[in-house]
């Protein structure tokens, strides 16, 4: 059940509206405007995907939407953050074409719960 002030509670995962020729924000959610270190008021239309998901080249957004513009197929991408022993935090990035051709770029930070990986970065020794 919800509590009576969940709904003043900001939403933390980042919504990112895509025009699939241009390559550029059409609308960004509060969320990920808030993420644009050059945007007092909101992310304005024309904005490059680089500046609202962090690690972008090396989590290979742009091939991801181009892949997803092309196909209509769901691309997940992930990169870890913080190895510990209960789990890790990561970045997932999920691109969907929405039916008008859009693309939905949606970016959280998540907790999984797991295992570390042997000689990961800070593994067992």
């Amino acid at each position: 059940m919800s509590e009576a002030g969940d709904h003043d509670v900001p939403v933390k995962a980042k919504a990112v509206l895509i025009d699939p020729q241009s390559m550029t924000v059409v609308w960004a959610n509060e969320a990920a405007s808030d993420a644009d270190p050059d945007s007092a008021r909101g992310t304005p239309p024309g904005t490059s995907v680089d500046r609202l998901v962090p690690m972008a080249e090396a989590l290979g957004v742009p091939e991801a939407l181009r892949s997803v513009a092309d196909t209509g197929v769901a691309r997940h991408l992930r990169a870890g953050l913080v190895s510990m022993a209960r789990g890790s935090v990561a970045m997932v990035v999920s691109v969907y074409r929405l039916p008008d051709g859009m693309l939905l770029v949606l970016i959280e930070n998540a907790w999984q719960i797991g295992e570390r990986k042997a000689g990961s970065r800070h593994g067992s020794r």
